[in-house]
């Protein structure tokens, strides 16, 4: 006969285990002690089996029932129904980690450079885990990522807001395979931010005018008291080795080679995969010279008083940029018309309206040349002409600089 709930609840211990059977299997066992738990016993391929759904009365008869239905429907396809327990506890483990854990696992998964990694990593510390790590993963709709992808465009960074987005979709769509959400909520999020500005888009922001570049440069030299050191040196050091700015942020001393004037840069920090020798003009030596007495004892070149020996934060320069203003226009430098990737535009653009040769700007500028001919070029027969470029592009900026 099957047990009702009053049967379940009156089942007291005795001086033997004893059961309470349901039908079709499924039993409430009552030990000695008092202990009350439900078991089915089945049987899967010619072998004996027990299955246990829970304790008592923690799981409800009710309950009971829907645990020895699903148990009966597996045993019927010849599956053991302990794998509802395994499948359970592994749901239940893969829901509990936090964001911080499955982003890790997804940037260990790509293939980038050192350098792009760190500055990755770097933005997915400072600008989603702090905010993602307060709840599980599958507790997240689009609006709370909505809310928090806006922080970032509330301050002015646009674009990487619009990243960052980009980067929740790619891992929640790692999740979203794993079973863990039912869809991913930041599908289409990038969509939902306001766009960068259109200054900026395209090439970064960057000036050509050569009466701007001038104001520019005379006014890095005049930076405000409250500027730390080794930004100054940053921007002084931009425009004159036209380097990406994470290149610059995480430019270590033992890439610096003084006694053969260049930077040696390894593969694993450029973009081509490819390394890169920049020869250095003899400001630029002055200006790493100034900074080594300072950070030389360390492992990256530019490291400000209150950073522990880490290199420059993604925004460092830029909004240090932003903080320049033209004295003529009254309008910052750094909104819409420069950005510290913006020096590179700015050296290739004048370098060839200046008349040099596009092959010895191209490979100091470290692009990806897809001309199969152009690419041939032996990088070291144009290293003689790298050297002079490069001097002669700092005694032009120095010109720029000096004028009354």
């Amino acid at each position: 006969m099957a047990l009702s709930h009053t049967s379940v609840s009156n089942a007291k211990a005795r001086e033997k285990v004893y059961k309470l059977f349901d039908g079709g299997g499924l039993y409430l066992q009552v030990k000695t002690s008092g202990y009350r738990c439900w078991k089915y016993d089945y049987r899967v391929n010619g072998s004996r089996g027990t299955y246990t759904i829970g304790k008592y009365p923690e799981i409800s008869l009710k309950e009971a029932r829907e645990g020895h239905r699903e148990a009966r429907e597996l045993v019927a396809k010849g599956i053991h129904p302990k794998q509802i327990k395994v499948a359970q506890r592994i749901e239940s483990d893969l829901s509990t980690k936090l964001f911080s854990h499955y982003a890790n696992e997804w940037l260990g998964k790509q293939n980038l450079a050192e350098s792009t990694y760190t500055d990755l990593k770097q933005r997915i510390e400072k600008n989603l885990i702090p905010y993602l790590d307060k709840k599980k993963v599958n507790e997240y709709s689009t609006a709370d990522l909505l809310k928090i992808m806006l922080k970032m465009s509330d301050r002015g960074a646009k674009e990487t807001a619009q990243r960052m987005a980009n980067v929740l979709r790619r891992v929640y769509n790692e999740i979203l395979i794993l079973g863990i959400v039912d869809n991913n909520p930041a599908q289409g999020l990038a969509e939902l931010l306001p766009k960068p500005d259109v200054r900026l888009k395209g090439n970064f922001g960057h000036l050509t005018s050569v009466d701007e570049i001038t104001v520019l440069l005379q006014q890095i030299e005049k930076p405000s008291v409250r500027q730390d050191f080794a930004t100054t040196q940053a921007l002084k050091l931009m425009p004159l080795v036209f380097l990406r700015p994470r290149n610059i942020r995480f430019l270590k001393w033992e890439y610096v080679d003084f006694e053969n004037n260049v930077i040696n840069l390894p593969a694993s920090e450029l973009k081509t995969r490819k390394p890169l020798v920049v020869p250095l003009a003899h400001q630029s030596i002055t200006i790493l010279n100034d900074i080594q007495s300072l950070t030389g004892s360390g492992e990256y070149v530019f490291v400000t008083s209150h950073g522990r020996g880490k290199p420059l934060s993604e925004n460092t320069t830029t909004q240090a940029l932003r903080r320049i203003i033209n004295p003529s226009t009254g309008e910052s430098f750094g909104t819409g018309y420069m950005t510290s990737h913006g020096f590179r535009h700015m050296a290739s653009t004048l370098l060839n309206e200046m008349g040099y040769d596009p092959d010895v700007i191209e490979l100091q500028l470290a692009h990806i040349n897809k001309d199969r001919i152009r690419a041939t070029y032996n990088k070291a027969q144009l290293m003689d002409k790298r050297t002079q470029m490069m001097q002669e592009w700092a005694d032009y900026l120095d010109g720029l600089r000096n004028e009354k």
